[in-house]
């Protein structure tokens, strides 16, 4: 990568970080830190609560997309089956595309389980993808995972003059070049600024959080369709 490149787009970045659109997700990550609890007993509302917000709608009712909708199902279909999928997916131990594939795999077959049943409304197709599984660890550890997005990360890597870009789905480099992008984001202090008056309000996540170098990538995909 270009290490010139990525320090001037960090700071084209923080000029107009004011004007981002995603600040809610802070404060849907902080939700999430708070109500998240695989021990719970209600199961359904507990996720009902962790993924509450009255600004994220985009991320669950776009049109034809219903993740939330259907894993709300899912839960009330076979709760102990949805409990090990996310006991499985948040083990940081684990294999990340083995905890996906796998993820993705029972949720087939809950599909499968729910059409058979005849019930409505009658779903084609249970919504569990990538960008909404890794946006279900993004959430858990904020740290250590960012929400994939194919298209905003094989933009950058050109932007960034990267020889090698990503040609199929690879949220396990995304996640290593996002760690990297964080690192140099904390160096500019424009950026550290407008980001701590973000951070003024006790709703948002507080501590260190992918969703920065994640945010910077859909701004610079932003600012490639506009030029």
């Amino acid at each position: 990568m270009n290490l010139q490149i990525i320090q001037e787009s960090i700071d084209g970045y923080a000029t107009d970080f004011h004007n981002r659109p995603h600040a809610h997700l802070w404060a849907v990550q902080q939700g999430f830190q708070d109500h998240w609890d695989l021990q719970a007993i209600d199961l359904v509302e507990m996720f009902d609560r962790s993924l509450q917000s009255d600004v994220n709608r985009r991320i669950w009712s776009r049109e034809g997309y219903q993740p939330r909708e259907l894993m709300l199902t899912f839960l009330r279909l076979e709760p102990h089956l949805v409990h090990a999928m996310f006991l499985d997916l948040f083990r940081k131990d684990k294999d990340l595309m083995g905890r996906i594939s796998r993820f993705q795999h029972h949720a087939d077959e809950l599909l499968q389980a729910y059409q058979a049943k005849g019930l409505k409304p009658a779903y084609s197709g249970h919504d569990q993808d990538l960008e909404i599984i890794t946006f279900y660890l993004a959430m858990r550890y904020p740290a250590d995972y960012a929400p994939y997005d194919h298209d905003a990360f094989v933009h950058a890597m050109s932007h960034f003059r990267v020889r090698e870009l990503p040609v199929v789905q690879d949220p396990e480099r995304w996640m290593k070049v996002a760690r990297t992008l964080l690192t140099l984001m904390k160096k500019n202090p424009n950026l550290m600024d407008q980001y701590a008056q973000l951070r003024q309000d006790p709703a948002m996540f507080q501590d260190d959080t992918l969703l920065l170098p994640w945010d910077f990538l859909q701004w610079l995909k932003e600012q490639g369709r506009s030029s």
